[in-house]
């Protein structure tokens, strides 16, 4: 059976000057396209790609009152933490007036815990005792379970191999100020001092995950959705990050570690935002980024920002069995680079597994061998790659020459089978299937109602609805076999 769904694509550039908010701040708009049908639009998370995690959706054409919109910002702060940041950095105070074992943080509920809290929570829930100095100050990490759901937080934290080799390059680098976008162990190193040199540095931590609010203060973190460039704790919080981007702007960088299945387009939107606040500092320049993404990635990256370069580093990490050394991982090891717009001659990558190309004027891995035919150090997943002369380029080892097919592919594979970057549906590669002129037009759901998620429309009142629908059938049942009910009855 052919799926008609042929895909979905976010819409930046719309006439929207303030599009609907879930509890994640402004949504994002998305289309729908269909085989055969045309496409729809529709309003939903920018930060959660399963419903499950949050529900909204709301059709591009529905327009909705200012009384259900200010039900809707009542009905997300019920929602949200328990308490304002500003309250957290105070429990937080208070905790550290304890003596190591006397701290209690309970990791069922995420949550630092004052004396008169404890017996109720031992009863039932996980708990974690003696916290020392060192985790309540500056490695919450450590205290915290990653929530590693790929649909929503997706958080996979760095080996300490490589926040070691991170800071390091910051400061080989000279940058003094690091603005941390969802890498809270470059974060957590920096403001601990516990590396080398790290005391002359600053750092500001943006995060979707409230939960370190109890651990950095107002001036330390940011409550922050990378998705649509926004700040749930409100204009304070903003104005703090533009401060932090305004002095000594020009020894800044910005380290990011986003979920990789986030969308790039959109990843790529925020960044440029933050971009331009820095340039209104009277800087032409970019502001350095250290994106961590897999190297499959790479063209749909340099595509959205084409400044952007590979570096070869392995970016490894504690808690993703795939992306770490340990014996689970990958044969070529972690698929996970560095893209930066820094010029890769700076930056200096640790023998032995890694050396310089003088031809290439890069540090490469030691498997990452240069070809005269391609005059590249072409590979990419730590293989040596292998130059084939009728592709006219350096291919993965695990690959060989169809001539069926024109391309390199798997020994085992069968032929005919269409792989095309362009349009999805008309086939053509000078554009995508959200500029085809062959789409058909809107998709037109008026006809029945479509659940805009707000308060009303939540599971319970969908089970409502189902049983008014229901009653209301066998009512007219009742009148067609002539038993009449009072006319002035309704059922809503």
């Amino acid at each position: 059976m052919e799926v008609s769904s042929v895909g979905i694509d976010v819409i930046l550039d719309h006439d929207h000057k303030e599009p609907p908010r879930c509890a994640h701040g402004p949504t994002l708009l998305f289309e729908k396209t269909v085989k055969q049908k045309g496409s729809q639009r529709y309003f939903s998370c920018s930060a959660f790609r399963d419903r499950k995690l949050c529900n909204f959706y709301q059709p591009e054409e529905r327009k909705v009152s200012k009384e259900v919109a200010a039900s809707r910002e009542e009905h997300y702060k019920t929602i949200g933490p328990k308490y304002s940041h500003e309250e957290f950095y105070q429990r937080l105070q208070q905790v550290k007036q304890y003596i190591s074992t006397d701290r209690v943080f309970c990791k069922t509920c995420s949550l630092l815990l004052l004396k008169d809290e404890v017996k109720e929570h031992k009863v039932s829930h996980n708990i974690q005792e003696n916290i020392t100095d060192l985790s309540l100050k500056c490695f919450p990490t450590s205290l915290l379970d990653p929530i590693e759901n790929n649909k929503s937080y997706a958080q996979y934290l760095f080996s300490r191999e490589t926040v070691k080799f991170t800071v390091k390059m910051l400061q080989d680098l000279g940058y003094t100020k690091v603005l941390c976008i969802g890498a809270p162990r470059i974060h957590e190193a920096i403001i601990s001092e516990s590396l080398p040199d790290t005391v002359n540095m600053k750092s500001l931590l943006l995060d979707l995950d409230h939960r370190y609010e109890q651990f950095f203060g107002p001036q330390q973190f940011c409550w922050y959705n990378m998705f649509n460039h926004h700040f749930l704790d409100g204009s304070v919080a903003h104005k703090l990050y533009e401060s932090f981007l305004e002095s000594e702007s020009s020894r800044i960088a910005i380290v990011t570690d986003p979920p990789y299945g986030g969308r790039v387009e959109v990843l790529t939107h925020t960044l440029k935002k933050i971009n331009k606040t820095w340039q209104n500092k009277d800087t032409s320049t970019d502001i350095p980024i250290f994106w961590f993404f897999p190297y499959f990635m790479e063209p749909r990256l340099i595509e959205s920002l084409p400044r952007l370069t590979m570096l070869d580093y392995r970016v490894n990490y504690d808690n993703h069995d795939q992306f770490s050394r340990g014996e689970k991982g990958r044969k070529q090891g972690s698929p996970v680079r560095i893209f930066t717009n820094v010029s890769p001659e700076k930056v200096v990558l640790p023998e032995p597994d890694y050396r310089f190309c003088p031809i290439c004027k890069r540090y490469v891995a030691v498997d990452n061998l240069h070809c005269d035919f391609c005059d590249s150090c072409t590979s990419k997943d730590g293989r040596t790659y292998v130059h084939c002369f009728k592709c006219q380029r350096c291919v993965k080892p695990s690959r060989v020459h169809c001539d069926k097919c024109g391309r390199c592919e798997f020994q085992d594979h069968k032929c005919g089978k269409v792989w095309t970057e362009g349009c999805h549906i008309c086939g053509d590669l000078d554009h995508k299937r959200h500029n085809c002129p062959n789409k058909s037009g809107i998709i037109n759901r008026n006809k029945r109602k479509l659940p805009t998620n707000d308060i009303s429309s939540n599971t319970s009142s969908n089970k409502k609805q189902r049983r008014m629908r229901s009653k209301k059938q066998k009512f007219k049942g009742h009148q067609s076999k002539g038993n009449r009910r009072n006319p002035k009855l309704s059922i809503s």
